[in-house]
């Protein structure tokens, strides 16, 4: 792929400056020919930065060469340890960054792994993605200013504007100079459209990936999980189908569930229905047995406080026997003055209790004491 490349690149760029610049009138050849120019020149000085920038691990380098890599990358979350960004690598023998991959072409661990480019036989990763992706604009804008000039050449040429004949016929000589110039063209531009037709596709795939924020190899895996996913979908419904179809018999149910197999019909398959009905119900159920769990952890966590405010109250109204037993306050036992109360508070039993205690004490399984005070003393 990579010899191709280097092929390719010349021959396009000989075929503008043999075929295109002289043949057309100056004032179109020379604006368009210093910028095909400029477009060639900084797509081959990108991709040979590309191919040049090593892309091995920070962490491979610094084990097999002992010094840091240049082009070291930078790890976005400070915050986490250096051991949870690690990740033992069984070819390389080494820890190396949890999105780094061993790239079996180039039989290295690459930081933050792209992907392997065949058509410039290198990884790309972290430190060479930039110099990657430039390469494909500026290839690009390349193919497509060479496009423009030989369409704007066979424009020129079928309105019958003279001086692109004359240039032609002076410039290659011979009679057939006009036919061949023409034919030439012509084959350049259907391959030339090819090529700028699949960069473009790569440039609008890699926007796609820096929009999203993820790398060609992540995206792969996403994509695999989903044609996994959709295969065991349709593993379910076929045989769901073959069960539906053995209880329906030859009627017209039959005859129904046959044709939501077809791709035609597949929005309206009852069966599909179905299945993808029982699976959101089963996510639903799921979810609410998380919620359920969730709660009864709140719940235990509320009889625990429970607990601990009847331990307080009844140290509270161990203390305030104490102080009715040393006659600081009148008791008052459900409004009962009486000197059996006083003879009960001082001995710390109580005889008694507020409207709604028992309730309390039911729920609770243990008897306690709620203390209030007011502006007559202490109710019990």
């Amino acid at each position: 792929m990579q010899i191709t490349t280097w092929i390719i690149f010349p021959i396009l760029l000989i075929h503008f400056l043999m075929f295109l610049t002289p043949t057309l009138p100056i004032a179109i050849s020379v604006p368009l020919t210093i910028l095909f120019l400029i477009a060639a020149a900084l797509s081959a000085y990108y991709g040979y930065i590309t191919t040049k920038t090593d892309s091995m691990d920070h962490q491979l380098h610094q084990h097999l060469y002992g010094l840091p890599h240049p082009h070291s990358c930078q790890i976005n979350n400070a915050s986490e340890s250096p051991e949870t960004e690690e990740k033992y690598c069984w070819v390389c023998q080494t820890n190396v960054h949890p999105q780094s991959m061993h790239c079996k072409y180039c039989d290295k661990c690459v930081s933050h792994f792209d992907h392997h480019c065949m058509w410039l036989n290198t990884c790309v990763g972290s430190a060479n993605y930039s110099s990657f992706f430039k390469t494909v604009i500026w290839t690009f804008i390349f193919l497509l200013i060479h496009i423009v000039t030989i369409g704007a050449h066979l424009i020129l040429y079928f309105l019958g504007y003279e001086n692109v004949k004359s240039q032609a016929g002076s410039w290659f000589g011979g009679a057939g100079a006009n036919m061949i110039l023409i034919g030439s063209n012509i084959g350049f531009l259907v391959f030339t459209i090819f090529c700028a037709f699949m960069v473009l596709q790569l440039l609008v795939f890699h926007l796609g990936l820096k929009r999203e924020d993820i790398t060609t190899y992540q995206y792969i895996l996403r994509d695999t999980t989903k044609k996994r996913e959709k295969m065991k979908l349709s593993n379910v419904i076929r045989e769901r189908r073959v069960d539906e179809l053995k209880n329906a018999g030859n009627g017209t149910e039959a005859l129904c569930l046959k044709a939501g197999a077809l791709k035609c019909c597949m929005s309206c398959d009852p069966v599909r229905r179905l299945v993808l009905q029982e699976m959101d119900q089963a996510d639903t159920n799921e979810e609410n047995g998380n919620n359920d769990r969730s709660h009864s952890i709140v719940n235990d966590n509320g009889i625990e406080d429970n607990v601990v405010d009847l331990e307080d109250n009844l140290k509270a109204g161990q203390n305030i026997s104490t102080d009715v037993s040393r006659g600081d306050f009148p008791a008052t036992v459900n409004g009962d003055t009486s000197p059996s109360n006083y003879s009960n508070a001082s001995s710390g039993k109580c005889s008694g209790s507020l409207p709604g205690s028992e309730d309390k004490s039911k729920q609770s399984g243990t008897n306690f004491i709620k203390v209030t005070q007011d502006s007559k003393g202490v109710s019990t």
